[in-house]
This record gives structure tokens, C-alpha cells and sequence, in this order.
């Protein structure tokens, strides 16, 4: 039979019940609640009988006379977080009337929160910011390039939500094949963002200078720094502060306010603030209490109205605990005064004494007045310094009852304000003994015949859109009614006192103001309010600034500055309703260190909207240098206003740019901030495209990058040397040098070696003629003796020890991710004592790049021996990385070395005589030639004639010919003989030192196939 209506979900009684007969939960909101519509979300949720019933089931569900129905409101709406809605609750049990407002405006769709607009990206794409002193970047082959500016980026918003950022970066040195494809904001390819990106790409020496892009601005890095990111500098703290009376009460009447302090407790804080003069506009909140009644669907508010000079039409704004409303006014009925009765006279209530004091900010008083069989509370809680101040209090208490409270004879006492009186009693609480002393004296009134009841005056008010505003709880209720477009003027201020007149206010972009006075207000009905706002402006402003726009020694013709609103630009009102804001700005700008006049620009921005928005705006200037300051030119607006406004950025075009760029690619780069970019956590411009070589070589060969740079630096080259490897090499096997050089203090010595070592080879320089050389499997070039030895050789052997590298982890530069990697070269499965880190540049293929660590590897393994020894200008014979076969006359070493004294050709033999007798007695006995210019036959199979004799087939490699025997100008050939087993020691040249003393130093290494075992085979692993 009954339905409760609850303020909250916490527990505690219903305020309302209603009882019901057999009927739907539609059929019951829609009798009960005005403008209730089934097809709107609802702030309130019903349940039957401890069961949720959503509302599209209300049609549907019966309620019978034993229904146990109950009501909640939902403050913020169905959609809310459950954390919002119980704050909300929470807050909401501190008014009853909120339920009722709630189910009785659910015509409006309930309250929607403020909502997240779209925003901007301050954080755009960007590039490399070059440091003074660094080389220019060259690319060698394909690699991927985070180019360098070459002048500051310059991000401009557009259309208010764009913002669009302009770049003019380098490439590097030369010419690359910049493709579309080849470009990227962070891993995304341009081509996924459409229009969102341009680019242009300048090849070396093109004109420039009609590409705005390439325009030499200065970013402020005292406001935004270059990469333009970030909100700026916060403008909330410039232009002039919001201040407010410091009071604890304040009396209004009349066209008159004053502040009253607490005497007693010796408060001397009480204060008009300082920056307040004549012409100050303030604004003044007076709240009162109001006798609510509802009528013909309004909400009609009664009492003390007539002081806003209301007129239909007239918005006000209705705020009732913490709520506000934007409404009109629909109706205005003017106040009535009484016509006088016959007879009678007015029930009284006198005091027995005079109050103890007139302060009671430091014990509140509180008594109930009933009346009429109305109860009409009052509570004294401030210093109301008088008994004039004391009488007005409680009168403004018991407004809309028809009892006054005056002083008699230094006495309260209350009376019905005039005739026709009603008769009969008042009746009261405790009254306090401090106000009304010990015996106060009740007195019966007696009815008047006749006349009538003053009628106090009333409004109704509506919505902008006209529906009726309904929902407050009747009674006595306590808000604030203010005038919208009005303020409030000092005219005058006298000690505590100001004095004021109504007007309304215009501003321009810079934000004076202009002001006309209201005649149509009378002023404020006399009360003393504990609960006032009196709040306004200091015009001290606090410039953001003034900053220089450009370096010292420079001028600039043309300025810009970005102006940032996060969190849009937008107000709401008490529903959540969105209504516009606005904001105005002053620019000001100088010559800078003169104290000439400041010239500035004033602008203003009005919007509703949550989007973050931003503004660029433009200064041309005569030529020169200037600093800048920037104000608002009101402070924000609180809580329920979105208008924060952010100085983003300024920056000054100079005059010089050059209108090319010789020698290096440019490109010109234009970035929309979308969506797309916003989702990008690395937003660093990138190209990933092939260097073109001037030298016509393929993009990405070994021989190409090798003649760039011995080129560049005019050196003579063995082309023939380097044509053969890359035919025979290097192309075959698909092995490039992709490499970018950006490091200072490289010579090219260090950049030739690093381009030989990525195609497994080596860079030779040998009298001022360049070349190059294949280290892998070879056949051995040459032969040293004892014969050309002048020294005995001498060979060292390093035993394995637990400090030696038995494993090799190779870093390089992935083509795939374009991020250091590292591969584990490894033999066997144990795992390592001590791996080597092995930085390889040029490298991008993780086979090749295990391959080269792999040699490494071996070579740590495998390599134990070194040799060394010296010979007089035979050494010369040979470069660094040929393979030798070196020799020593130890006896027992299966080698004698010795001097060919004589040859005989007889067609298919050829028969030599030798110095040194050969032992036989070696197993398999082979042989090999040194030939006269130092080179080295293979091994031949002798056959014996005598001691000092032998024959060996004729074959190519002899080389018969270019033998000149028995010549005092040149030395005979020496011949190696020895057993197959073992051919003197092989080694590699690993340098060769002439000396002062005309002889020469050669330094070798153990030579072995082992090294190269894995030459040609695939990495196995992952790479790291």
C-alpha cells in the first residue's frame, strides 16, 4: 500500500510516502511527477518489493495494495560510475528537497557530467636537433636516418582542433632515393596517414627558398622550447586576482552592504580589500529565505523577490545547496501590502530583559517560532554589532510569516507586522535567557474584522526553453536569486561600509568595460546574511613575461604566438549543461630594452566547447627585436568553467635563410596531428631509403661506398683489385655495406676499413696506390727462408688459459628493426668461460654478421702461433693478409731450404740443381719454387736424380719463361723441399716493417682453413 521515496541508498528514513491502490509504476510517475516521460533516461531507481525494476518494465509492472515500492535517486544518471553516484549520494542526504527536485525534473533527462572532449597532440612528430660542431650524416648503402633539422620545426594550430607542425630536415650528405614508402612517423609509413602528411624532397644545391617550410624561425625557449610540446605556460596566473570581503557576516540594505567582524574575539582582520575603489565592479550573492508553494506546475517563490526588480523575461540564477540553475523569469507578481481590519490586536512575544550581547560568532544561539501551526526556526550564529543588526536577523527568519521582530525599549519582542490581525497565540521554544532573558512574555492576539493580508511578492520562473521550473520543496526554503548580465558598482566606501549601484557590463576584446547604471533597482530588502558572496577583482596584474622573441644580434619582422586551451572552452550549469565561455587575452610587445610605450593586441574567445582547442595568432612588426608579455584580462572562472588557457609558444621569423643547400638532401616535412599520430608513442621522423652513389655504382655495393670515399678524398685505387672482389665476391654472395657515419673524429683510414671488414675483406695502402683484399681460404702467395732471412725466424706459441675467449656475441644494426641486435657465435653446447662483445658496423644481415663472428671465434680457438723475423727488401714482396709459407733450417724440421744453382728444360721435365743436398729419406718428399719476383709455386713431386739433383714436370706455375739464371743482377730461385706431410710453417702477414738499417720486419700469424669453416653457412640461433 505504500511508496517511499528515500534520499539516498544510506541508511535512514523515507522522505516521502505515498500510499496507492492497484495500478502500474508508469501509471504512478506519470500521475505524481510533472513532465514524467517514459522514454527519457531516468535519475531515480524503482524497487518492488526488493527487486530492481529497470524502467522499461515500469508499464509492465503492477503494483498491488501490499507492493512494498521504493524510490532512489541516481544524481549523476543510469551511466555513471559507481564511485560518482554514491559521492553524489553521499553529498545529496544533506538536503531533503534533492530527491523530490529530482523526481520532479526528470522531464529534463536528469543531470549529465561534465564530458571529455577531443584532444590536441602537443607532442607532433619530430627529428633529430643537430649539435654545433657535428658532422653532417653520410649514408653508405640502405639504412635508416632520423634526419636533423636545419632550421627550428614551427607547430601552428589550424582550425582550432588541428594542430600542424612544419619540419625542414636534413637527410645527410649526397643524393638518397627518398620514396614514399621510405619515409616513416615512428614505425608507421607515411602512406597510412594520407593527407595528414607531405613532404617534399630537395636533392643537393635545389632552390628552396619558395618552400615556407624552409623559413628560419626562432622558438622562445623560455615559453615553449623547439619542440613545441607540452600545454605552456599557465596564463591562469596573470591578469588580475579574484578576491572577496573578509567578514563574518554581512549586512545588506537598501543600495548599501557592510561587513561585520567578530568584536569580542578581538578579530581586526575584518576588511573591503585594498585594490577596491570607486568604479570597482563586484559581484554580490545575498541569499534568503523564501516561502515555496506549488502552483499550477511552477515552483512560485515568495519573499523578498521584488529587490532583483525582476521583469519577465529576465534570466536569473537559482542556487540552492550547490546547485545552479539557469532560469527566467515566467511571471512576477508584485508584493501587496495589507489592508487594515477593524480591531483586534497582534499576538506578542516580549523579552523579560535586554540581550546579553549582540555576538554570538563564538556560541550560536537557535530557538523555534511557531506560528499559525508553522514552525519557523532561527539561528543567530554571527556578531551582528546592534540591536537594529540583531532585530533584522531574526526578522529576515521569519520571512513570509506575518511576524516581525522590533526593539521595545531595549527589549525584543514579536509582533504580527499590521493588522487585520489573525489572533490568537505564538507560541515557542526555550527561548535563550542572553536574548530574551529569564521571564519572557507571551500575549494573546485578537482577530481584526475586515481588511486584508499583505501579499509578499512572487515569481515563477522557468527553463530557457520555457518549460516550468518545479521541484522545490514547499516551505520555507533558503537560496539565492541573482540576475544574470548584472554586477555591482562601488560608488562610495565609507569605513566598513560600500556602496553600491546595479549595472550592466559590456566588454571589448581587450576587456574594458563599460558600464550603465539600472534605474529599475531599488536595492536590497535589510537583513544580515552569514551566507553572502561578496566577491570581485584586484587590477594587479601579473604578466606572463616579458620575454625576448629572438636571440641577441638578431631582428625579426614577423612574431607568433600559440595559444593552448586544454580542457576546452566551455561552462556548465547546474544540470551539466553545456554553456559558452569566454576569454580575453592581452598581447604586449616593445623594442626590447626601451621604455617606450608597450603597443599591444587584444583578443578574445568565446566557445562551448569540451574539444581542446588552440590558436595561433600572428604579429608583423617593423624589423627588429622585441619582448613579450601576455595577461588575461579576467581570472578563470571556477570550478564549473572550462577556461584555462595555456601560452603554448612564441617564436620570431629572422630575416636570413639560406636558398640552398649545397652537397646534402633536404626534405620539407608538413604534419597534421590526428588521431592516427596521437596513438604513436615514438613519433621520430625516419627514411629507410638507399644512398645514390655520383660515382654510378649499385646503391648498396661494397665497391660503390669504396670509391666514394677514395674519390672524395683523391686517392689512386687498384680498380682491378677492387672490381675483382665485388665480381667475385662480393656481388655473388650478396654482401653490402649499409652504414650511416655521424661520428666526429672518424678518419677515412677507420670508414675504408670498416667498408673492406663488412665484405669479410681488407683495406690495403701500399705506396699512396689503395686496394683491397679477400681474407678467407687461399693459396699461399709467397715463400721466406733462412736464404732471405737475416735473422733466425722465431716462432711463439700461446697456450689456452681460462682468460682466452671461447665464445662471441656480435652487435649490429638489424635491417629488420633497425635496432642494435646481437647473435651468439658459439662452438659446441657448453657454456662459455668468457665471450668477447664484438661491435660489427655495415653489417645488417644476422648470417653475415654470425659469419664474420665466427672467423673471430676460430681464430680465438685455433690461432696459437706467431712468427717473426727479418729479411733485407724481400719482405716487400708481399702485403698484409697474404698467406706465406715460412721455413727456419732447424735439422729434423722435414724442410731444407736451398738456392737453385741450375736448370735444364727437356720438353715435359725440367731439371734442377741445387746448393744443399736433399734428404729422400722424407716421407712423400714434395717440393715448391720461390720464384725471382717472391711469388710461390704450388707444391710439385720430385724425383730424384742425385744428391744436388731433381726433375719435376713442367706445368704452368713454373713459369719458365721469367727465369733468368745465373744473372749477377738477380737473386737465384730458392726451392723448398720437404715432406707432405708438413710444409714449414703457414702463416699470414700481419705486417711489414721496413727499418732504417735498409732491412725489413715481417709479422705473421698462424694460418688455418679452420677459420674459415663456417664461411658459408646460415646463423642457427635467434638473434638477441
Amino acid at each position: 500500500m505504500t511508496i517511499r521515496i528515500y534520499p539516498s541508498r544510506l541508511p535512514g528514513e523515507p522522505l516521502e510516502t505515498h500510499e496507492h491502490d492497484s495500478l502500474t509504476l508508469h501509471q504512478w510517475f506519470a500521475e505524481n511527477v510533472t513532465g514524467y516521460q517514459n522514454d527519457r533516461q531516468q535519475p531515480v531507481a524503482a524497487e518492488v518489493n526488493g527487486a530492481p525494476i529497470p524502467p522499461e518494465e515500469w508499464p509492465l509492472c503492477h503494483l498491488r495494495p501490499d507492493s512494498d515500492v521504493r524510490i532512489y535517486p541516481i544524481p549523476y544518471g543510469p551511466a555513471a560510475p559507481a564511485w560518482l553516484v554514491w559521492t553524489a549520494v553521499a553529498v545529496a542526504v544533506a538536503s531533503a528537497a534533492y530527491s523530490i527536485y529530482m523526481m520532479t525534473t526528470m522531464d529534463k533527462g536528469g543531470l549529465s557530467g561534465q564530458g571529455q572532449g577531443d584532444q590536441i597532440s602537443l607532442d607532433p612528430a619530430k627529428a633529430n636537433a643537430a649539435r654545433l660542431g657535428d658532422p653532417i650524416r653520410e649514408v653508405f648503402g640502405l639504412y635508416r636516418v632520423y634526419p636533423d633539422y636545419v632550421v627550428q620545426p614551427v607547430s601552428r594550430f589550424v582550425n582550432e582542433r588541428d594542430m600542424v607542425t612544419s619540419m625542414f630536415v636534413c637527410w645527410g650528405v649526397g643524393s638518397g632515393d627518398i620514396k614514399k614508402e621510405d619515409l616513416r612517423i615512428g614505425a608507421t609509413p607515411v602512406s597510412s596517414f594520407g593527407d595528414d602528411v607531405s613532404y617534399t624532397v630537395y636533392p643537393p644545391g635545389a632552390d628552396v627558398s619558395a618552400d615556407p617550410r624552409s623559413e628560419n624561425w626562432y622558438n622562445s625557449t623560455e615559453v615553449g622550447g623547439t619542440s613545441a610540446g607540452g600545454s605552456g605556460l599557465d596564463l591562469g596566473t596573470s591578469g588580475p586576482a579574484a578576491v572577496t570581503v573578509d567578514a563574518d557576516a554581512v549586512l545588506v540594505s537598501g543600495n548599501t552592504v557592510t561587513l561585520i567582524g567578530s568584536v569580542s574575539s578581538g578579530d581586526s582582520d575584518t576588511e573591503i580589500p585594498s585594490g577596491w575603489v570607486e568604479g570597482t565592479l563586484i559581484n554580490i550573492d545575498a541569499p534568503d529565505t523564501y516561502r515555496v508553494t506549488s502552483t499550477a506546475g511552477y515552483s512560485e517563490i515568495a519573499g523578498s523577490v521584488d529587490e532583483l526588480a525582476p521583469l519577465v523575461g529576465m534570466p536569473l540564477t537559482l542556487e540552492i545547496n550547490n546547485d545552479q540553475f539557469d532560469l527566467v523569469v515566467a511571471e512576477y507578481s508584485p508584493a501587496v501590502a495589507a489592508v487594515p481590519g477593524v480591531g483586534g490586536s497582534s499576538a506578542t512575544v516580549t523579552a523579560s530583559a535586554a540581550p546579553q550581547t549582540y555576538d554570538f560568532s563564538g556560541s550560536q544561539q537557535t530557538f523555534s517560532i511557531t506560528w499559525k501551526n508553522r514552525a519557523l526556526p532561527v539561528s543567530l550564529t554571527a556578531n551582528y554589532v546592534t540591536m537594529s543588526g540583531l532585530v533584522s536577523a531574526i526578522t529576515s527568519q521569519l520571512n513570509g510569516s506575518g511576524l516581525v521582530a522590533n526593539d521595545k525599549s531595549g527589549r525584543i519582542i514579536i509582533s504580527e507586522e499590521s493588522s487585520p490581525f489573525a489572533g490568537g497565540s505564538i507560541t515557542f521554544s526555550s527561548l535563550p535567557v542572553v536574548l530574551f532573558g529569564s521571564a519572557p512574555v507571551s500575549v494573546a492576539g485578537l482577530a481584526s474584522s475586515g481588511g486584508t493580508a499583505a501579499r509578499l511578492a512572487s515569481l515563477r520562473l522557468s527553463y530557457p526553453s520555457g518549460a516550468p521550473f518545479a521541484g522545490l520543496p514547499a516551505g520555507q526554503q533558503r537560496f539565492s536569486l541573482t540576475p544574470s548580465g548584472y554586477q555591482y558598482q562601488i560608488t562610495a566606501i565609507n569605513a566598513l561600509t560600500i556602496t553600491v549601484a546595479r549595472v550592466t557590463v559590456t566588454k571589448d576584446l581587450a576587456g574594458n568595460t563599460a558600464t550603465t547604471v539600472d534605474p529599475r533597482w531599488t536595492g536590497f530588502t535589510a537583513r544580515t546574511l552569514l551566507d553572502a558572496s561578496v566577491t570581485g577583482v584586484n587590477d594587479n596584474y601579473d604578466w606572463l613575461g616579458p620575454f625576448l622573441c629572438c636571440p641577441d644580434g638578431e631582428t625579426t619582422d614577423r612574431m607568433e604566438i600559440n595559444l593552448n586551451f586544454q580542457n576546452g572552452l566551455v561552462r556548465y550549469n547546474s544540470k551539466g549543461k553545456r554553456r559558452s565561455a569566454r576569454v580575453g587575452i592581452i598581447i604586449q610587445y616593445r623594442a626590447a630594452g626601451s621604455t617606450s610605450d608597450w603597443q599591444q593586441v587584444a583578443l578574445g574567445y568565446e566557445r562551448q566547447t569540451e574539444d581542446q582547442i588552440g590558436f595561433t595568432e600572428v604579429i608583423d612588426v617593423t624589423p627588429g627585436q622585441y619582448e613579450v608579455r601576455m595577461r588575461r584580462t579576467e581570472p578563470p572562472a571556477g570550478s564549473s568553467t572550462r577556461d584555462q588557457v595555456y601560452w603554448q609558444a612564441l617564436r620570431s621569423r629572422l630575416p636570413r635563410r639560406p636558398a640552398r643547400y649545397e652537397g646534402v638532401t633536404i626534405i620539407g616535412l608538413t604534419v597534421r596531428t590526428g588521431s592516427r599520430l596521437a596513438a604513436q608513442s615514438d613519433r621520430r621522423v625516419s627514411v629507410t631509403s638507399p644512398r645514390i652513389y655520383d660515382n654510378g655504382y649499385p646503391a648498396r655495393s661494397i665497391s660503390g661506398a669504396l670509391w666514394h670515399i677514395l674519390e672524395s678524398i683523391g686517392m689512386e685505387a687498384d680498380a682491378a683489385a677492387i672490381a675483382a672482389l665485388e665480381s667475385a665476391y662480393w656481388t655473388p654472395r650478396g654482401e653490402t655495406f649499409d652504414y650511416m657515419a655521424s661520428e666526429s673524429g672518424k678518419s677515412a683510414l677507420d670508414i675504408l676499413q670498416t667498408i673492406c671488414n663488412a665484405g669479410m675483406s681488407y683495406f690495403l695502402l701500399s705506396d699512396g696506390l689503395a686496394s683491397v683484399g679477400r681474407e678467407g681460404v687461399k693459396n699461399w702467395v709467397g715463400v721466406i727462408s733462412p736464404q732471405e732471412t737475416t735473422e733466425e725466424l722465431q716462432t711463439s706459441f700461446t697456450a689456452p688459459t681460462e682468460d682466452d675467449f671461447d665464445a662471441v656475441d656480435v652487435t649490429f644494426v638489424s635491417s629488420l628493426t633497425w635496432a642494435e641486435e646481437t647473435i651468439h657465435c658459439r662452438q659446441g653446447s657448453g657454456t662459455p668461460r668468457k665471450v668477447e662483445d664484438y661491435k660489427l658496423y655495415g653489417v645488417t644481415d644476422p648470417d653475415r654478421a654470425w659469419r664474420i663472428g665466427m672467423r673471430r671465434l676460430m681464430k680465438h680457438l685455433y690461432q696459437r702461433l706467431a712468427h717473426s723475423t727479418s729479411t733485407e727488401l724481400d719482405a716487400l714482396c708481399y702485403q698484409y693478409g697474404d698467406r706465406l709459407v715460412l721455413t727456419d733450417d732447424i735439422p729434423g724440421s722435414d724442410t731444407i731450404s736451398c738456392l737453385v744453382t741450375d736448370m735444364i728444360h727437356d720438353g715435359a721435365l725440367v731439371t734442377m740443381k741445387v746448393s744443399e743436398p736433399l734428404d729422400w729419406s722424407f716421407e712423400n718428399p714434395r717440393c715448391l719454387l720461390r720464384l725471382q719476383d717472391g711469388s710461390a709455386t704450388p707444391l710439385l713431386v720430385p724425383e730424384r736424380v742425385d744428391a744436388y739433383t731433381l726433375t719435376v714436370p713442367e706445368s704452368d706455375a713454373l713459369r719458365l719463361s721469367e727465369w733468368e739464371m745465373n744473372s749477377p743482377y738477380i737473386e737465384p730461385l730458392r726451392l723448398i723441399f720437404c715432406s707432405s706431410r708438413r710444409v714449414g710453417y703457414d702463416a699470414t702477414v700481419t705486417s711489414v716493417d721496413p727499418s732504417s738499417d735498409g732491412t725489413c720486419q715481417l709479422n705473421a700469424a698462424q694460418y688455418s682453413p679452420l677459420y674459415y669453416q663456417y664461411d658459408n653457412a646460415n646463423y642457427p640461433g635467434n638473434v638477441a
